[in-house]
């Protein structure tokens, strides 16, 4: 439908949390998830590569939700390219459920690949790099205790909100959200590398190591 190269050009503008590493990241993940699990792999491939590609409009307060904008202009850019309506719609759909909070649920199979590989790149040891990514553009401290209303969100400004209550509030919830067999395996590996990884950190902050 395309190829690396096209849809790398559609990530120039992107911050290095969701740049084209991410959705390489991505694609070597989904691509592996959609063998073990019968997927069709076109169809994948597609949606991963184009599931952000809206994504820094939304990061500069334009276009509202990402995959739902997303969506809508992958369909157009396949069906331009003469890809067939119903593989275009397949596409869109994996790509507008894609959101961790977001308000569509993946329907099919290959929406719930992409949807369990672009999650599985927001943990492990990614993960934790990737969330003091955003912490370092957002001024944020290394660590902190996490507050009892602290809520997961990128555009948390909050000096106090870091990357170890990222954790707490969003990336340790992640394995439960992930729909299929290949996909929670990964995620299970994950998840215990970040559980010791914050838990080490606490203590390193505390001098206890």
């Amino acid at each position: 439908m395309l190829t690396i190269d096209e849809a790398k050009a559609y990530y120039a503008a992107a911050e290095s949390a969701h740049d084209f590493d991410h959705v390489l990241r991505v694609l070597a993940l989904a691509e592996r998830i959609a063998r073990a699990e019968n997927a069709d792999a076109e169809i994948v491939r597609a949606a991963v590569l184009l599931h952000d590609i809206t994504r820094a409009e939304e990061d500069a307060g334009r276009g509202g939700d990402h995959a739902a904008t997303a969506a809508t202009r992958a369909r157009a850019l396949l069906l331009a390219r003469g890809v067939a309506p119903e593989q275009a719609d397949a596409v869109a759909h994996a790509i507008a459920a894609h959101r961790f909070r977001g308000t569509t649920a993946p329907q099919t199979l290959e929406a719930k690949i992409l949807f369990d590989a672009d999650k599985l790149d927001s943990i492990g040891a990614i993960g934790v790099a990737r969330a003091y990514a955003i912490s370092g553009v957002l001024n944020q401290r290394l660590w902190s205790e996490t507050a009892p209303d602290a809520v997961a969100t990128r555009d948390q400004h909050n000096s106090n909100h870091t990357a170890a209550a990222e954790f707490v509030v969003k990336l340790s919830k992640v394995r439960e959200r992930i729909f299929t067999a290949t996909a929670r395996q990964i995620a299970e590996e994950r998840h215990a590398f970040m559980v010791e990884y914050f838990a080490r950190l606490e203590r390193e902050v505390r001098g206890e190591m």
